[in-house]
């Protein structure tokens, strides 16, 4: 995708289109995203794994481009879209409480690690619908 075309449809969020609780996460931000400011794609469909990043990095984290040159990972790409996005607008506050970001991303790097573990309330992961 052209770099000028990409970013005319607002930021980028790349996320594991393999996973069940990601993809569902994704379903539930992109239908609060009234304004479709976001591009949401799963990091699988890519031929080519964006700027300064890996295939390693993008299966270990979801990654926010903003199209400015810096890419958010994990929780800091969740708090740049709660000013994005109208319905997460009252959690940013919050968000960068002092502390927040080490809180945050703590447990976000926990959730990425064991998103594939089974649970009472497992959800199907694109492979498995293949």
């Amino acid at each position: 995708m052209e770099e000028n075309t990409r970013y005319r449809h607002g930021w980028v969020l790349y996320y594991d289109g393999d996973c069940g609780f990601c993809t569902r996460a994704v379903c539930w931000l992109s239908g609060i995203d009234l304004f479709g400011q976001i591009t949401w794609t799963p990091f699988q469909g890519l031929k080519e794994p964006p700027h300064d990043l890996c295939w390693d990095d993008l299966d270990r984290a979801a990654y926010l481009d903003t199209g400015q040159g810096r890419l958010y990972e994990g929780y800091y790409a969740f708090r740049k879209l709660a000013l994005r996005l109208i319905p997460l607008l009252p959690l940013a506050p919050i968000l960068w409480l002092p502390g927040m970001g080490f809180a945050g991303g703590a447990v976000c790097r926990w959730v990425a690690r064991n998103r594939y573990r089974p649970s009472r309330c497992q959800i199907p992961t694109l492979k498995s619908e293949r």
